[in-house]
């Protein structure tokens, strides 16, 4: 498989992720959170596609990219991290074992970034994981637990996260509005929902969604993306 040669080969990382930009151009985008509406979907269904994971979500889909930022992932994670086939995207002061392209991230508000080196603003991960999107150039996009809503005693599809403070549905909430008013203004990306949650929307099946995209893109595979990202010649499908 590509990626564990990829994983071999001597990389200056910080010139790989300006080269990212506008690599999945028009290509559907699946952004997978946390939230307990995750389980509600066939995800199974997102191996072919681009789909970039967001923290745990590796419990239900190894992405083609996994995002996090904070370091309490890796401290739990951090025996199970290595073994995913998604090429990890890290904060740089949430990776000790380095096993991850890393991002800084500055202070102040949400904005889309220039390259993948810099993603911009602070307390939630649904906004960065949108900025990644759209910095690859990634259309339509679709959020699949992004509820900003706990469920019964769930904080997560997989259950109780201790991590979360009494601000972080406040913070996801705010992370959502950005989302929504810079899509409006300035992105103009066509967001699908298939989330707990009417941010972005009236709810949609996954079923319904895939079958929308399947006939473009069902059969290219995770090598495909990988060869994109990595300016890989010789792209074919399965």
């Amino acid at each position: 498989m590509i990626y564990k040669r990829l994983k071999h080969i001597a990389v200056n990382r910080r010139s790989t992720l300006r080269s990212w930009s506008n690599k999945m151009d028009n290509i559907p985008v699946f952004i997978l959170g946390n939230a307990p509406s995750l389980s509600d979907q066939p995800i199974y269904l997102l191996e072919p596609y681009f789909t970039i994971g967001i923290n745990r979500s590796f419990r239900m889909l190894d992405t083609t990219i996994l995002i996090w930022q904070d370091i309490e992932l890796w401290s739990t994670e951090r025996k199970i991290l290595p073994k995913l086939n998604a090429i990890k995207y890290s904060r740089n002061v949430a990776d000790p074992d380095n096993i991850a392209y890393h991002f800084r991230l500055s202070t102040g508000h949400y904005k889309i970034p220039i390259d993948a080196n810099i993603l911009h603003g602070r307390g939630s991960s649904g906004p960065l994981a949108f900025q990644l999107a759209c910095l690859l150039g990634a259309n339509p996009i679709v959020f699949l637990g992004y509820d900003c809503q706990y469920r019964g005693g769930k904080t997560d599809f997989w259950g109780k996260n201790r991590f979360h403070k009494s601000h972080t549905l406040r913070n996801c909430s705010r992370g959502q509005t950005w989302i929504k008013e810079i899509n409006e203004k300035q992105t103009k990306k066509h967001i699908i929902n298939c989330s707990d949650t009417d941010a972005f929307g009236e709810r949609r099946s996954l079923v319904d969604v895939v079958s929308e995209v399947k006939s473009k893109y069902d059969g290219i595979g995770r090598e495909y993306f990988y060869k994109k990202l990595f300016d890989i010649k010789e792209l074919k499908k399965k």
